[in-house]
């Protein structure tokens, strides 16, 4: 499949973010349509399936928050828009990845609306795909020439397969407290944002460290809002499966929270674990639990406070539009519905 055959929408947000960020959008137009692009020729293949593939997910609403946030970075630090440019792509495909491979390891059904790829195309090839992103985020770091990027990147990514196998181990664990939640959400989810917010770690030593502050903070805001929304009921409104984090025995901010209001919760938890997980029927009774017992409201609040840390970080850099627009971008990584 030709590089003209993969449909990206290459002039505005995603629609699920559409009306929030579009003036954010707007002060980055050219280095986001940049992004587009890249990612565009990076899923070209001779091998017709992985094009088709990689496109329904990517092609598929994504937010596209890391690369924002990487060139956003990049012009608030005044950097190579080109290492910018690049480090937000290479964000992308390998978040990508990740989501392929999340799919078939958590038997996920939906993803961003539609049939999960493995659905589709079936577990072997989602997997495979998700591989060819991953390979082909690090081409384009590699290109780069800069051995900083590829370094910090290698510990990323080594961090984000660390943070999977540990939500693994962990998962059917009644006994599960915040901080051992947090140390998985610092690996698998905050780690990437981190390294968007530092482009990679080519900035000078101080901003590097802020900034990966900053990240880090903006990337346990996001996971939490995540687990969140897991704690629907309406799959159609959020695009993914829901309720699949207990199911798999994940406790999560929201339940977690909810444990410490109604001590009560633990025990049922505790009681409806088996080998597999909990069934479906049983997960949902304890979700309306949580849910009463105020566990969403107060995760959000924990996630509104992981936001404002991260905009205390960004005193590091010169006030300007793109330093406004970053504060606002981690806000907004909190309120939204997807």
């Amino acid at each position: 499949m030709s590089q003209a055959a993969i449909h990206l929408d290459l002039t505005s947000p995603p629609a699920p973010l559409r009306r929030r960020v579009s003036d954010l959008w707007s002060l980055v137009e050219s280095d986001m349509h940049k992004v587009e692009t890249r990612l565009c020729e990076q899923m070209d293949s001779p091998i017709g399936r992985i094009p088709e593939v990689g496109t329904h997910l990517l092609g598929a609403g994504g937010k596209r928050l890391r690369p924002l946030l990487a060139v956003l970075v990049g012009r608030a630090a005044q950097v190579d828009m080109e290492q910018a440019v690049a480090a937000g792509c290479a964000a992308e495909l390998i978040h990508t990845a990740t989501l392929f491979h999340d799919d078939v390891v958590d038997n996920g059904n939906v993803r961003r609306g539609r049939p999960a790829a493995r659905m589709i195309y079936g577990n072997g090839v989602a997997v495979l795909v998700g591989d060819f992103c991953l390979a082909r985020g690090l081409d384009l770091v590699a290109a780069t020439g800069s051995i900083a990027m590829v370094r910090s990147l290698a510990a990323t990514v080594t961090e984000m397969a660390e943070g999977e196998v540990a939500q693994l181990e962990g998962a059917g664990d009644p006994e599960a407290t915040i901080p051992s939640y947090l140390r998985v959400v610092d690996r698998k989810t905050a780690s990437l944002m981190a390294w968007c917010a530092r482009v990679g770690g080519v900035l000078p030593e101080a901003v590097d460290l802020a900034l990966g502050r900053f990240g880090r903070a903006v990337g346990r805001a996001f996971q939490i809002v995540d687990d969140i929304l897991d704690c629907a009921t309406d799959e159609g409104t959020t695009g993914k499966s829901g309720g699949r984090d207990l199911q798999e025995g994940k406790l999560t901010m929201p339940i977690l929270l909810a444990c410490e209001a109604n001590p009560e919760l633990r025990a049922r938890i505790r009681d409806a674990l088996g080998e597999q997980g909990i069934p479906a029927d049983k997960a949902h009774a304890i979700l309306a639990m949580v849910r009463a017992a105020g566990g969403v409201e107060r995760a959000r609040r924990r996630a509104l406070a992981f936001a404002e840390e991260a905009v205390t970080e960004l005193s590091i850099l010169p006030l300007s539009p793109y330093r406004e627009a970053l504060a606002e971008l981690s806000r907004l990584s909190v309120d939204r519905v997807a």
